[in-house]
């Protein structure tokens, strides 16, 4: 099933091989999800494939004849690209659990005078837990630093950055504006340098950023990047980091109380 969560163009949210427990192919589980995503007006992050995504929301769905609707933009380049790919991998966010799913047999429509796309309901779907993605602030004792490249025409240039939390799905890191201003949607080479691992070498999307003040007034850059294919071997390592840390959180905390 591996196939239908990994795109050739590293779309986001492609997901590690070993996360086979986490796909829901019962159709009742799948459209109360899907009614659940809707409920909330959680924005989804449709990928067409490669850096070719955009935000949507679910407009409606019908189990009966097993399809759902999202918006669209009218008439617009990006709707003929989907219809021409015929294939669409959603990411969004329920509850704080990470939701995934492939939509195909794709279609434009209209409801109640809106511009939608009319696709067949997912086969499958993918829903991670919180504690998959559970976000691990790095401690400032001992600093975590990653280096991001990436190719700008015959050149590729690298920056060093302060990674600020880390968890299986990506990283947090600060990027000065005056020395690095990520392009989201955009994908980076990335090594995560680790305590007492070899460093961890993977491809990032930038999918956020937005300014912040230090406490000494300075502004600063939250960027966040989400790791794109990551190995099995990167992930146990990263989950073992997270796991030592937090131990190391609880031991230092049981002995101030």
């Amino acid at each position: 099933m591996t196939e239908h969560y990994t795109d050739p163009g590293s779309a986001p949210g492609a997901a590690p091989n070993d996360y086979h427990q986490y796909v829901i192919a019962s159709r009742i589980e799948i459209t109360q999800l899907l009614h659940g995503i809707m409920r909330q007006t959680a924005l989804i992050s449709a990928s067409v494939g490669n850096d070719d995504s955009f935000l949507t929301t679910v407009v409606a769905i019908d189990d009966e004849e097993g399809y759902l609707l999202l918006e669209r933009a009218r008439a617009s380049e990006q709707s003929r690209r989907v219809l021409s790919r015929q294939r669409l991998l959603c990411s969004t966010s329920l509850d704080k659990v990470k939701i995934q799913f492939v939509c195909e047999d794709i279609e434009e429509a209209e409801f109640d005078g809106q511009p939608v796309f009319k696709l067949a309901l997912p086969h499958e779907l993918m829903r991670l837990q919180r504690r998959e993605y559970y976000r691990m602030p790095i401690p400032l004792s001992v600093p975590v630093k990653c280096a991001l490249s990436a190719a700008d025409g015959d050149t590729t240039t690298a920056v060093q950055l302060n990674v600020l939390d880390i968890s299986c799905g990506g990283i947090a890191v600060i990027t000065p504006p005056d020395v690095f201003s990520p392009d989201l949607g955009k994908h980076y080479v990335c090594t995560v340098h680790l305590p007492g691992v070899p460093a961890l070498r993977t491809q990032v999307q930038a999918r956020n950023g937005f300014m912040q003040k230090l406490a000494n007034g300075k502004p600063m850059q939250r960027s966040g990047f989400q790791f794109v294919s990551l190995s099995q071997n990167m992930l146990s390592q990263i989950q073992r980091y997270i796991m030592n840390v937090e131990r190391d959180r609880r031991t230092r905390a049981a002995r101030v109380a």
